[in-house]
């Protein structure tokens, strides 16, 4: 039973190698394992020789592997950092970017506020000078009003002088026609003062007490007072009216300098804040441009390093097929040598040897 056992065991054995010789026809490895297995079978000591073959094959293979491990060990450092290296400057990237993202609309908001500022002050400069348009016209009417005025005294002051006169030739030796020289005066005056409903009803009652005093001697001298009183009283109202007239004109002086002061004030708010404003503007130019070369750098490095990714991946894939086809090319190797050292006879022989592909 035994007997029986061992040789069915023995018989399983040759069709299981007969098999994994037969499967190694279907790979190129595996043919050349093959030819180099019929090329030193007939040599003297067969198995001997195709097992020293073999492990010199084995050991190739394992010192290839080795090298190729500590290559690509290199590669994979060599990419590994120049990816990292662009993580590094991507991030460095992100975080100015980042930054000048979140310092953008604060100065966008500065330099909106100036600009409100620069308009109000300028507003308030227009204002200055729109008042003192006004003021200066206000002022021109009340200058042109004033000089009327003293026009109008000083024709006043001349018409009484000249009665004065007419009147002081005929006190001592009236002549017939003093009184009507007098009328005709008044009535050149009336040609230029028309509108003197006061002075001419005054001149009507000095002619009324010319007409009614007794004599006309008494009536001159009474109205020749009347004159010199008259006179000193125009005097007093144009002393008075220049001085109103100057007090509005230092009124105007003072209001006109007040505003030109707040001017020249507002032109150097105004020349602060456009320089404030364009500084700002420039600082603004200065963070786009930032935000723009950052983004240029953010660009590059990410597909810097998306290009080393792959190169890493694609290094360590190839060099993971390669292992394993390497591996999967040494368990055939391994294998024939446990045949050829364990159970190698005349019959393996044979069968190899009439291999054809």
């Amino acid at each position: 039973m035994k007997i029986i056992l061992l040789v069915f065991l023995i018989g399983a054995t040759f069709a299981r190698d007969e098999g994994f010789f037969a499967q190694l026809r279907n790979s190129d490895f595996g043919k050349t394992i093959i030819q180099t297995i019929q090329v030193q079978l007939s040599q003297e000591h067969p198995a001997d020789t195709v097992v020293h073959l073999l492990k010199q094959m084995k050991d190739d293979l394992n010192n290839e592997q080795r090298v190729e491990d500590e290559e690509i060990t290199g590669q994979l450092k060599t990419c590994q950092d120049a990816s990292s290296a662009a993580v590094a400057v991507l991030t460095i990237a992100k975080e100015r970017k980042a930054t000048s993202e979140e310092r953008l609309p604060l100065l966008q908001q500065e330099q909106n506020d100036k600009k409100q500022q620069l308009f109000d002050k300028q507003g308030e400069e227009q204002r200055n000078l729109d008042r003192i348009s006004v003021l200066q016209e206000q002022r021109n009417v009340q200058r042109q009003e004033f000089e009327q005025r003293r026009d109008e005294l000083v024709g006043l002051v001349s018409a009484l002088q000249e009665a004065k006169k007419i009147l002081s030739q005929g006190i001592g030796a009236l002549k017939k026609n003093s009184f009507v020289e007098l009328k005709n005066h008044h009535q050149n005056f009336l040609k230029y003062f028309p509108n003197k409903k006061g002075f001419h009803s005054m001149v009507n009652v000095l002619l009324t007490i010319l007409q009614e005093e007794n004599t006309q001697e008494n009536a001159a001298q009474k109205v020749v007072k009347i004159i010199d009183t008259l006179v000193d009283s125009i005097f007093q109202v144009q002393k008075e009216e220049m001085k109103a007239d100057d007090a509005r004109e230092l009124d105007f002086q003072t209001q006109k300098e007040r505003l030109l002061l707040a001017n020249r004030r507002l032109s150097g708010s105004v020349a602060d804040l456009n320089a404030a404003n364009e500084r700002i503007g420039q600082k603004i130019l200065e963070i786009k441009n930032e935000i723009s070369i950052q983004d240029s750098i953010i660009f590059n490095k990410s597909t810097e390093q998306a290009d080393w990714d792959q190169t890493c991946s694609d290094t360590e894939k190839a060099h993971r097929q390669q292992t394993e086809q390497r591996n999967a090319q040494l368990e055939i190797i391994i294998e024939c040598i446990d045949i050829f050292e364990t159970r190698f006879d005349m019959e393996t022989n044979s069968y190899i040897q009439r291999l054809r592909f």
